[in-house]
């Protein structure tokens, strides 16, 4: 495997957190769009785990995709909220509240 096809990845990766930072539907739909290629031209590579230095730099992609996951964990929950909100508004229940495990919290 080639660092530059990680190195794509890892762009790919901070332009996805970039994009969720500035809540841009555009930019984050086109950045998942990157983001897929990017991860089907690396899992086509292989063999990361025969290079340290392959293996350290799919170590930082992999901090990355946490930070981009607990991103959209947190938009998800923001959206939720306000989706409640507005049912509440309208005189309905409160709709369905997920915990930090995913779990449907009842």
């Amino acid at each position: 495997m080639s660092l530059a096809a990680l190195d794509r990845l890892k762009g790919c990766h901070e332009e996805l957190i970039g994009a969720l930072d500035g809540h841009d539907v555009e930019a984050i739909e086109a950045s998942v769009a990157r983001l897929r290629r990017a991860v089907e031209e690396v899992r086509a590579a292989g063999s990361w785990r025969d290079n340290p230095q392959v293996k350290d730099r799919a170590g930082q992609i992999s901090r990355l995709a946490d930070a981009a996951r607990i991103r959209v964990n947190f938009l998800t929950d923001l959206n939720r909220g306000r989706i409640d909100a507005l049912d509440m508004l309208r005189g309905g229940a409160s709709g369905a509240r997920y915990g930090r495990d995913g779990a449907l919290v009842r």
